[in-house]
């Protein structure tokens, strides 16, 4: 009896060390597997970042072996200055319009391509092949398209005789940015509408049956029937759409440089001026954690905002 009872109490003390050991095992594998992309990580992101932010506080040109401690100093000066202000709001301005014209032209894109039954593939592809494109080879193109004087939109417009509408793109202060973000987003659509395209798809085929049979419009489909059938891929699209619109760097160089009289310098290019032509290497960093915060709190806040209405 006395046996029996011991060789069940070993058993139970038993059983807790080895569940333990086989968690231990199991984490220890996980890790183990996981350990190459936290590698990647801290590499790649996580160093970079945390010396920006020891960047940010020092007074350096990136030439000298010294570098002057000035605390905050970097940031209370970058967010007093009029110009750092202004490229936050065409930064702003230059959202707006990429969601606009490239998300509204993606999904409308993928409207009509999906309508389209045979030839479909080669639609896509066509739609899809400027995003192949990089950012400095479109802008290249586009300010060709642009030029004022051998740029097919003027000829376009003076062909038929409507010379009036001609304008300087590229070096009218009002009209760059709109011009460059056009440009951009004919280099983006084409990556949301294949998104959009995989959410049209999984759509139940039934729904706009049952709804042509009640009489309802096409327009009425769209708003009761896509629309909140897409509440999911628009919720990806927008959020994509908006960290890639703050990318808008290669573009803006390639055309303008931020020109003509800074109306189309972004965060991204104020940034490159500040660290690589007036080598403030501490501003510019300032300006880049700047930036990066504002786009996780707004990241952070369009989330809420979207559980919120869809609860």
């Amino acid at each position: 009896m006395q046996s029996t009872v011991d060789s069940e109490w070993n058993n139970t003390s038993l059983a807790p060390k080895s569940r333990s050991a086989k968690h231990i095992r199991e984490y220890g594998w996980a890790f183990l597997f996981s350990l190459p992309a936290l590698c990647f990580y801290v590499a790649i992101i996580l160093i970079p970042l945390l010396v920006s932010v020891q960047l940010s506080m020092y007074d350096w040109d990136g030439m000298m072996p010294t570098m002057d401690f000035v605390g905050f100093a970097n940031f209370t000066s970058l967010w007093s200055e009029p110009r750092f202000h202004m490229s936050l709001v065409r930064t702003f301005v230059w959202w707006v319009l990429h969601v606009l014209l490239a998300v509204g032209g993606g999904l409308v894109t993928a409207l009509l391509v999906a309508q389209i039954g045979r030839g479909q593939s080669l639609f896509r592809t066509l739609s899809f092949l400027p995003h192949v494109l990089s950012l400095s080879v479109v802008g290249i193109i586009w300010a060709q398209l642009y030029h004022p004087k051998i740029g097919f939109i003027n000829l376009t417009l003076k062909q038929f005789g409507l010379e009036a509408l001609t304008r300087t793109w590229l070096g009218d202060t009002t009209l760059a940015l709109p011009a460059i973000s056009v440009a951009s987003s004919w280099q983006a659509y084409g990556f949301y509408m294949v998104l959009f395209l995989a959410g049209l798809q999984s759509i139940d085929p039934q729904l706009y049956e049952a709804a042509v049979v009640d009489g309802a419009k096409p327009w009425q489909r769209f708003r009761y029937i896509t629309l909140p059938s897409l509440r999911n891929t628009m919720t990806m699209v927008l959020s994509l759409a908006f960290i890639a619109s703050l990318k808008g760097f290669g573009t803006v160089w390639a055309m303008t440089g931020g020109g003509p009289s800074n109306s189309t310098e972004l965060v991204a290019v104020y940034v490159w001026r500040d660290a690589f032509q007036s080598s403030e290497i501490g501003r510019a960093s300032a300006a880049a954690l700047t930036l990066g915060v504002a786009v996780i709190v707004l990241t952070v806040l369009f989330n809420q905002w979207r559980d919120r209405k869809g609860d």
